[in-house]
Protein backbone atom coordinates (compact mmCIF):
# COMPACT_ATOMS: atom_id res chain seq x y z
CA UNK A 1 0.00 0.00 0.00
CA UNK A 2 2.82 2.08 0.68
CA UNK A 3 4.11 2.15 -2.78
CA UNK A 4 0.95 2.92 -4.55
CA UNK A 5 0.45 5.85 -2.26
CA UNK A 6 4.38 7.03 -2.77
CA UNK A 7 3.49 6.59 -6.26
CA UNK A 8 0.76 8.98 -5.93
CA UNK A 9 1.97 11.31 -3.27
CA UNK A 10 4.99 11.58 -5.94
CA UNK A 11 2.34 12.58 -9.02
CA UNK A 12 0.85 15.17 -7.14
CA UNK A 13 4.13 16.66 -6.20
CA UNK A 14 5.28 16.86 -9.57
CA UNK A 15 1.80 17.99 -11.07
CA UNK A 16 1.85 20.41 -7.96
CA UNK A 17 5.53 22.16 -9.25
CA UNK A 18 4.16 22.47 -12.70
CA UNK A 19 1.07 24.53 -11.50
CA UNK A 20 3.84 26.44 -9.30
CA UNK A 21 5.76 26.97 -12.19
CA UNK A 22 3.03 28.12 -14.84
CA UNK A 23 1.71 30.42 -12.47
CA UNK A 24 5.14 32.09 -12.47
CA UNK A 25 5.60 32.49 -16.25
CA UNK A 26 1.53 33.63 -16.64
CA UNK A 27 2.95 36.73 -14.19
CA UNK A 28 5.55 37.19 -16.25
CA UNK A 29 3.77 37.00 -19.30
CA UNK A 30 0.51 39.44 -18.10
CA UNK A 31 3.73 42.35 -17.48
CA UNK A 32 5.17 42.14 -20.74
CA UNK A 33 2.32 41.62 -22.62
CA UNK A 34 -0.01 44.08 -20.63
CA UNK A 35 2.75 46.46 -20.83
CA UNK A 36 4.71 46.26 -23.88
CA UNK A 37 2.84 43.86 -25.99
CA UNK A 38 3.65 41.94 -29.51
CA UNK A 39 5.16 43.64 -32.39
CA UNK A 40 4.23 43.67 -35.99
CA UNK A 41 6.60 40.36 -36.18
CA UNK A 42 4.62 38.78 -33.42
CA UNK A 43 7.68 39.07 -31.18
CA UNK A 44 7.32 40.65 -27.83
CA UNK A 45 8.54 44.29 -27.73
CA UNK A 46 11.70 45.26 -25.79
CA UNK A 47 11.22 47.01 -22.24
CA UNK A 48 10.62 50.88 -21.98
CA UNK A 49 14.00 50.92 -20.38
CA UNK A 50 15.91 49.03 -23.25
CA UNK A 51 13.89 50.64 -26.12
CA UNK A 52 12.30 54.00 -24.73
CA UNK A 53 11.38 55.11 -29.00
CA UNK A 54 9.43 52.53 -28.75
CA UNK A 55 6.74 53.88 -25.93
CA UNK A 56 4.93 56.98 -24.69
CA UNK A 57 3.99 58.04 -21.39
CA UNK A 58 0.31 57.81 -20.62
CA UNK A 59 -2.19 57.85 -17.76
CA UNK A 60 -1.43 54.14 -17.63
CA UNK A 61 2.24 54.58 -17.48
CA UNK A 62 4.68 53.59 -20.33
CA UNK A 63 2.87 52.46 -23.36
CA UNK A 64 3.99 51.11 -26.67
CA UNK A 65 3.94 53.79 -29.30
CA UNK A 66 0.73 52.26 -31.10
CA UNK A 67 -1.50 51.79 -28.58
CA UNK A 68 -3.85 54.07 -26.99
CA UNK A 69 -5.90 55.04 -23.87
CA UNK A 70 -9.29 54.78 -23.73
CA UNK A 71 -12.46 54.88 -21.20
CA UNK A 72 -14.32 51.79 -20.89
CA UNK A 73 -17.03 53.68 -21.83
CA UNK A 74 -15.85 54.83 -25.30
CA UNK A 75 -15.67 51.10 -26.50
CA UNK A 76 -18.74 50.04 -25.06
CA UNK A 77 -22.50 50.04 -25.89
CA UNK A 78 -23.42 49.67 -22.23
CA UNK A 79 -22.80 49.50 -18.75
CA UNK A 80 -25.47 48.67 -16.08
CA UNK A 81 -25.59 46.49 -13.12
CA UNK A 82 -27.35 43.68 -11.66
CA UNK A 83 -31.07 44.03 -10.02
CA UNK A 84 -31.95 43.91 -6.55
CA UNK A 85 -34.10 41.73 -4.33
CA UNK A 86 -34.21 38.90 -7.13
CA UNK A 87 -34.32 36.56 -3.71
CA UNK A 88 -37.85 35.62 -5.05
CA UNK A 89 -36.35 34.36 -8.10
CA UNK A 90 -34.72 31.33 -6.98
CA UNK A 91 -35.44 28.22 -8.28
CA UNK A 92 -33.75 25.03 -8.24
CA UNK A 93 -32.86 24.84 -11.81
CA UNK A 94 -33.08 27.79 -14.91
CA UNK A 95 -30.94 30.50 -15.42
CA UNK A 96 -27.65 30.78 -13.99
CA UNK A 97 -27.36 33.68 -11.22
CA UNK A 98 -24.13 34.78 -11.47
CA UNK A 99 -22.41 36.37 -8.27
CA UNK A 100 -19.47 37.39 -6.93
CA UNK A 101 -18.38 33.93 -5.87
CA UNK A 102 -18.65 32.91 -9.53
CA UNK A 103 -15.87 35.16 -9.92
CA UNK A 104 -12.07 35.31 -8.90
CA UNK A 105 -8.68 37.01 -9.24
CA UNK A 106 -6.77 33.86 -10.41
CA UNK A 107 -8.16 34.04 -13.95
CA UNK A 108 -11.05 35.93 -15.92
CA UNK A 109 -13.23 32.48 -16.56
CA UNK A 110 -16.59 31.99 -13.91
CA UNK A 111 -16.04 29.29 -11.05
CA UNK A 112 -18.93 26.94 -11.00
CA UNK A 113 -18.42 25.21 -7.81
CA UNK A 114 -20.70 27.30 -6.05
CA UNK A 115 -23.71 27.74 -8.40
CA UNK A 116 -27.79 29.80 -8.00
CA UNK A 117 -30.54 29.79 -10.57
CA UNK A 118 -33.57 31.83 -11.07
CA UNK A 119 -36.61 31.94 -13.09
CA UNK A 120 -36.33 35.93 -13.89
CA UNK A 121 -39.31 38.48 -14.61
CA UNK A 122 -39.93 38.48 -18.22
CA UNK A 123 -39.69 42.44 -17.89
CA UNK A 124 -37.32 45.09 -19.32
CA UNK A 125 -35.11 44.97 -15.73
CA UNK A 126 -35.23 41.41 -16.45
CA UNK A 127 -34.06 41.70 -19.83
CA UNK A 128 -31.18 44.55 -19.27
CA UNK A 129 -28.96 42.37 -17.05
CA UNK A 130 -29.23 39.17 -19.13
CA UNK A 131 -25.74 37.93 -19.75
CA UNK A 132 -24.24 37.97 -23.68
CA UNK A 133 -21.11 36.42 -24.60
CA UNK A 134 -18.37 38.83 -24.45
CA UNK A 135 -19.96 40.99 -22.04
CA UNK A 136 -17.26 41.74 -18.92
CA UNK A 137 -18.42 41.59 -15.45
CA UNK A 138 -16.53 43.82 -12.40
CA UNK A 139 -17.02 43.11 -8.65
CA UNK A 140 -18.58 46.84 -7.42
CA UNK A 141 -18.90 45.87 -3.95
CA UNK A 142 -16.98 43.89 -0.44
CA UNK A 143 -13.97 42.74 -3.04
CA UNK A 144 -14.09 45.28 -5.44
CA UNK A 145 -12.34 45.01 -9.05
CA UNK A 146 -12.46 41.06 -9.51
CA UNK A 147 -13.21 40.37 -13.38
CA UNK A 148 -15.01 38.00 -15.38
CA UNK A 149 -15.46 37.82 -18.91
CA UNK A 150 -18.86 35.49 -20.20
CA UNK A 151 -17.94 32.65 -22.21
CA UNK A 152 -19.45 31.11 -25.54
CA UNK A 153 -22.31 29.27 -24.81
CA UNK A 154 -22.84 30.10 -21.46
CA UNK A 155 -27.15 29.56 -21.73
CA UNK A 156 -29.04 31.99 -19.93
CA UNK A 157 -27.97 33.78 -17.40
CA UNK A 158 -27.99 37.00 -15.11
CA UNK A 159 -26.37 38.73 -12.39
CA UNK A 160 -27.02 40.25 -9.22
CA UNK A 161 -26.37 44.05 -7.66
CA UNK A 162 -22.75 43.44 -6.83
CA UNK A 163 -21.64 43.19 -10.58
CA UNK A 164 -21.43 45.70 -12.98
CA UNK A 165 -22.14 44.98 -16.41
CA UNK A 166 -20.17 46.11 -19.49
CA UNK A 167 -21.00 45.21 -22.70
CA UNK A 168 -18.22 46.38 -25.15
CA UNK A 169 -18.44 47.30 -28.45
CA UNK A 170 -16.49 43.87 -30.04
CA UNK A 171 -15.96 45.54 -33.16
CA UNK A 172 -13.74 47.82 -31.60
CA UNK A 173 -12.19 45.69 -28.67
CA UNK A 174 -11.55 41.93 -27.57
CA UNK A 175 -13.42 41.83 -24.59
CA UNK A 176 -10.81 39.03 -23.50
CA UNK A 177 -8.08 41.83 -23.57
CA UNK A 178 -10.20 44.13 -22.18
CA UNK A 179 -10.58 41.69 -19.43
CA UNK A 180 -7.13 40.65 -18.93
CA UNK A 181 -6.00 43.79 -19.26
CA UNK A 182 -9.14 45.13 -16.10
CA UNK A 183 -8.07 42.12 -13.80
CA UNK A 184 -3.26 43.00 -14.82
CA UNK A 185 -1.58 44.66 -12.42
CA UNK A 186 -2.09 48.20 -13.80
CA UNK A 187 -5.62 48.53 -14.00
CA UNK A 188 -6.03 46.44 -10.56
CA UNK A 189 -3.14 49.14 -9.11
CA UNK A 190 -6.22 51.80 -9.94
CA UNK A 191 -8.70 50.22 -8.52
CA UNK A 192 -6.82 49.48 -5.44
CA UNK A 193 -6.03 53.53 -5.13
CA UNK A 194 -10.12 53.83 -5.65
CA UNK A 195 -10.36 51.19 -2.64
CA UNK A 196 -8.19 52.70 -0.21
CA UNK A 197 -9.81 56.68 -0.96
CA UNK A 198 -12.90 55.08 0.56
CA UNK A 199 -14.90 53.30 -1.72
CA UNK A 200 -15.36 50.43 0.30
CA UNK A 201 -19.02 50.73 -0.09
CA UNK A 202 -18.51 50.12 -3.46
CA UNK A 203 -17.77 51.17 -7.26
CA UNK A 204 -20.48 53.13 -9.15
CA UNK A 205 -21.46 52.83 -12.88
CA UNK A 206 -20.26 56.45 -13.41
CA UNK A 207 -16.62 55.47 -12.12
CA UNK A 208 -16.95 51.84 -14.13
CA UNK A 209 -17.45 53.68 -17.20
CA UNK A 210 -14.72 55.67 -16.39
CA UNK A 211 -12.22 53.14 -16.03
CA UNK A 212 -9.37 53.30 -18.06
CA UNK A 213 -7.63 50.54 -20.60
CA UNK A 214 -5.51 50.25 -23.14
CA UNK A 215 -6.27 49.85 -26.69
CA UNK A 216 -3.87 48.17 -28.70
CA UNK A 217 -4.94 47.73 -33.23
CA UNK A 218 -7.45 44.96 -32.35
CA UNK A 219 -5.09 42.14 -34.58
CA UNK A 220 -2.46 42.59 -31.28
CA UNK A 221 -5.51 42.55 -28.51
CA UNK A 222 -6.70 39.44 -30.39
CA UNK A 223 -2.94 37.57 -30.12
CA UNK A 224 -2.33 38.96 -26.36
CA UNK A 225 -5.76 37.49 -25.40
CA UNK A 226 -4.94 34.05 -27.19
CA UNK A 227 -1.72 34.25 -24.83
CA UNK A 228 -2.72 35.07 -21.94
CA UNK A 229 -5.86 32.42 -22.02
CA UNK A 230 -3.18 29.74 -23.60
CA UNK A 231 -1.40 29.88 -20.22
CA UNK A 232 -4.97 30.09 -18.11
CA UNK A 233 -5.98 27.16 -19.76
CA UNK A 234 -2.42 25.10 -19.24
CA UNK A 235 -2.99 26.09 -15.18
CA UNK A 236 -6.37 25.09 -14.99
CA UNK A 237 -6.06 21.59 -17.00
CA UNK A 238 -2.77 20.94 -14.37
CA UNK A 239 -5.07 22.01 -11.32
CA UNK A 240 -7.87 19.83 -12.68
CA UNK A 241 -5.13 16.66 -12.79
CA UNK A 242 -4.20 17.71 -9.16
CA UNK A 243 -7.69 17.46 -7.74
CA UNK A 244 -8.01 14.27 -9.79
CA UNK A 245 -5.05 12.83 -8.43
CA UNK A 246 -5.73 14.19 -4.95
CA UNK A 247 -9.49 12.18 -5.19
CA UNK A 248 -7.66 8.74 -6.51
CA UNK A 249 -5.44 9.00 -3.09
CA UNK A 250 -8.18 9.92 -0.90
CA UNK A 251 -10.42 7.26 -2.34
CA UNK A 252 -7.58 4.92 -2.63
CA UNK A 253 -7.07 4.94 0.78
CA UNK A 254 -10.05 4.14 2.09
CA UNK A 255 -10.77 1.32 -0.23
CA UNK A 256 -7.60 -0.14 1.47
CA UNK A 257 -7.98 0.40 4.16
CA UNK A 258 -11.87 -1.14 4.97
CA UNK A 259 -10.82 -4.01 2.28
CA UNK A 260 -12.71 -3.11 -0.29
CA UNK A 261 -9.66 -3.68 -2.95
CA UNK A 262 -6.87 -6.01 -2.87
CA UNK A 263 -3.51 -4.37 -2.35
CA UNK A 264 -1.32 -6.60 -4.82
CA UNK A 265 -2.63 -5.66 -8.04
CA UNK A 266 -2.70 -2.00 -7.47
CA UNK A 267 1.14 -2.50 -6.26
CA UNK A 268 1.89 -3.98 -9.63
CA UNK A 269 0.08 -0.82 -11.05
CA UNK A 270 1.91 1.17 -9.23
CA UNK A 271 4.98 -0.07 -10.15
CA UNK A 272 4.05 0.79 -13.93
CA UNK A 273 3.48 3.83 -12.97
CA UNK A 274 6.96 4.63 -10.94
CA UNK A 275 8.55 3.39 -14.26
CA UNK A 276 6.10 5.76 -16.60
CA UNK A 277 7.23 8.90 -14.10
Amino acid sequence: MGLVIDTLDTAIHETEAIIAKLKAVKQGLLHDLLTGGIDANGELRPPQAEAPHLYKASPLGWIPQEWDVVTLESVSKTVTSGSRDWARFYADSGALFVRIGNLTREHINFRYESTMYVRPPRNADGQRTRLESGDILISITADLGIIGVVPDGLGEAYINQHIALVRPDLEAVNSRFVGHYLAGPVAQTYISKLNDAGAKAGLNLPTIRGLLTAKPLRSEQDQIAARLDEIDNRIQNAAAESAKLRELKAGLMDDLLTGRVRVTPLLAEATQLQGSV
